[in-house]
């Protein structure tokens, strides 16, 4: 997935993840050094590569070099740079990596002043001399980074708040027009998301592609009609309308391939046909599916997808509550009966949150199910997702108070949580 990003200054930029599959996975430091690198290569030994981590991939100089660069933040460079010398990369407890800058005396001058392994940005040998241009290439073993990507697909344009006003002198007569101030919240673009936008390219872009299914309860499917329509009309529309989760029931009836798949399966080997409103048997090309999400506090709805995940070949409602032969009245029931519940819903409703959803974010859903008492046992809850619930807190004291991740320990892990548990608990 990538999304290229606009600012008010300067050339956009692009926010590019990659996941690796199978033996492409990077899993041991040594993987990742034949990959990633933050070293400057030898000048005579490698003077083309040299002259473009040279050009392309050195920060600064900042800190103690020189206290006027724009990086500087309280006498502090926002980016943590120059870094420490390390002989080998490592992983450090929260997943982020410190990768290898060794001191083999190598060094490269900028604005009069030397620097070595400690200012050089991570790159990608191959798509540096690919591109010649900075490439800021990173491992990414957390969820953050991902969360941190896909925000910018969701944030919007850029916006500008600004004021309506006149400078001339205003006579006593002259009506008073305030509106606080004729404030105008505008959408902001620059010369190059201008251009970008003219020409048409592509802004952001995801592969593959991804089936978002919908579900509801028996008689409680979405109508669309228009303000004018008939009474009578509408009320047609909703019993003959087939949704595409109606559509999934017909389509196990039909086919036998669908007997074995569940409901975000189906996409692999069926197509959605919006017009005929049906499902097909796909040809070629593959999908993901993924069911849409719905919070644990939506009754019955969430109870169902719960099932949604399990059930394979449903033909009707009821076979959705089927559990061993036996019809269950209730779709929570039917969760019990599967062993699904006893506060497990809680627990896989924080996890799967956690996907998406900021640290900050888990918190407050961790807070509301407190406090509508929803959960049986708080406390089995919270030793499953306790884990989960600081996230982004050290990543946001880091940068708060412009320090690196080294100097927060686990022993600040331990006081962060002790501290959460006692404001849910206590």
């Amino acid at each position: 997935m990538y999304t290229v990003e606009f600012q008010k200054r300067g050339l956009p930029h692009v926010h590019i993840l990659l996941w690796l599959n199978g033996e492409n996975k990077l899993q041991t430091s040594s993987d990742i050094d034949r990959v990633i690198s933050a070293e400057l290569p030898h000048a005579d030994i490698y003077p083309k590569i040299s002259k473009a981590v040279s050009s392309y991939m050195i920060h600064g100089p900042c800190g103690a070099a020189r206290f006027k660069s724009p990086c500087m933040k309280e006498c502090r460079c926002s980016k943590f740079f120059p870094k420490k010398f390390t002989s080998s990369t490592t992983i450090d407890e929260d997943g982020y990596p410190s990768y290898r800058r060794r001191d083999h005396g190598v060094v490269v001058e900028k604005n009069g002043i030397k620097l070595d392994n400690k200012s050089v940005v991570p790159y990608s040998l191959v798509l540096l001399m690919r591109y010649q241009a900075h490439v800021n290439t990173e491992y990414c073993n957390k969820s953050n980074s991902i969360k941190y990507l896909f925000k910018y697909v969701n944030k919007g344009p850029d916006r500008a708040t600004i004021q309506i006003s006149s400078n001339s002198a205003k006579s006593i007569d002259t009506p008073i027009v305030d509106e606080i101030k004729n404030y105008y919240d505008c959408r902001y673009l620059s010369p190059c998301e201008a251009i970008w936008r003219i020409f048409g390219f592509d802004i952001h872009h995801r592969w593959s592609p991804v089936q978002r299914l919908t579900f509801h309860l028996p008689r409680q499917q979405s109508i669309l009609f228009q303000d004018d329509e008939q009474f009578d009309v509408v009320l047609q529309k909703g019993q003959t309308s087939k949704t595409m989760f109606l559509a999934w029931f017909e389509a196990n009836k039909i086919y036998l391939e669908g007997k074995s798949l569940t409901y975000s399966e189906f996409p692999n080997m069926f197509v959605w046909m919006p017009q005929q409103r049906v499902w097909r048997p796909r040809k070629q090309g593959y999908m993901i599916g993924r069911v849409t999400y719905v919070p644990p506090g939506s009754g019955e709805l969430y109870y169902m997808s719960i099932l949604l995940a399990i059930q394979k070949g449903c033909t009707d409602y009821d076979s959705i509550k089927r559990v061993n032969g036996q019809i269950y009245e209730t779709y929570e029931q039917a969760c019990y009966a599967l062993g699904l519940l006893a506060d497990k819903e809680f627990i896989d409703a924080i996890i799967k949150a956690s996907e998406l959803a900021s640290g900050n974010q888990l918190r407050r859903l961790f807070v509301s199910l407190l406090v509508m008492n929803t959960m049986s046992k708080p406390n089995v809850v919270w030793n499953a997702t306790w884990k989960l619930l600081p996230d982004g807190i050290l990543h946001h004291k880091r940068k708060q108070n412009n320090l690196p991740s080294t100097i927060f320990s686990t022993f600040t892990n331990i006081i962060i949580l002790v501290s959460l548990y006692m404001i849910f608990f206590l």
